[in-house]
This record gives structure tokens, sequence and C-alpha cells, in this order.
């Protein structure tokens, strides 16, 4: 488990010093993913819109939510922000320094999380909604667009 902690604390570091342009944005995405959102909002707004992407909601957090149980059962790690605390493998205070959000100061078990991986199934839910109602307008027009600029006949 101490390999797995310590490739997840270099990826940690690696988004936040890297992309700390984006935090804000970030943030705002892991927000409006919560999995908590999906029976009070994103289901009741889906199924309204269509019946069979609402249900896809709901089964993505049932299946995602059982799934990071069984995980965390089997797992049982601490959350990066522990476990550089309490590791022996840092030696003489050279814990890597990470920056700590609402959304990371939870307790129990945090590997894997359960928030990154119901925020990822809510956000592939809508997004491949979203484009399943774009997508057939868009690739005929790109494809009429793309023949036209080739001189083809259509």
């Amino acid at each position: 488990m101490d390999f797995l902690h310590r490739n997840g604390i270099l990826v940690i570091q690696h988004l936040q010093k890297d992309y700390r342009a984006y935090r804000d944005f970030l943030n705002f995405m892991s927000s409006v993913g919560d999995p908590r959102n999906i029976f009070s909002v994103y289901f009741p707004l889906w199924f309204q819109l269509n019946q069979t992407v609402g249900t896809k909601m709901i089964w993505v957090a049932v299946i995602g939510d059982w799934f990071n149980l069984i995980f965390k059962w089997i797992l049982f790690g601490h959350r990066p922000y522990w476990w550089v605390q309490e590791t022996q493998i840092y030696t003489n205070h050279s814990s890597p320094w990470l920056e700590q959000f609402p959304t990371t100061c939870e307790t129990g078990p945090g590997s894997p999380s359960g928030h990154a991986m119901g925020s990822s199934c809510v956000w592939y839910v809508m997004v491949t909604a979203a484009l399943s109602y774009t997508g057939g307008r868009i690739d005929k027009s790109s494809v009429t667009l793309h023949r036209y600029a080739c001189g083809r006949s259509i």
C-alpha cells in the first residue's frame, strides 16, 4: 500500500503544482459533480429530460457507492494528507507538503476516494448524455463541411 500511497502523493503534488491556475475551475467541477447532488439535483432534473439518463444516474450512484465501499473495506487506506504525516517512509521531517481543501477534510478511510469516484461517474453520465443530444447533429454537419471543403460531392 505504501507504493500506491507514495505514487498518489506524487500525482497530487503534480496536480497542485502544475495546474494551480485551474484550481478554482477544478474545485467548481468537483463541487458540481459532488455525489451528494445525485439524488437531490441530477436525478430529478435528468429524469424529467430523459428517463433513461435519470435511471443511469441512479444506477451510477448505487453501483459507484457500492464499489467504493467494497474497495474501502479491502484497502482501508488513509487519506493522503494524513498518510504523509503518519508514514515512516519520509525521514527527518521531509514529508511532502500537500494543500488541503474543504472537500478533502473528511474523516474515515480515504483510499479510494469516494468523492473522486462518485464525481467522475456523475460527470461521465452527464457529459455522455449531453453529447448524445448534440453528437448526431454535429457529426453530420462536420462531415458535410469536410466534404464541401475537400471538393467532394455529396
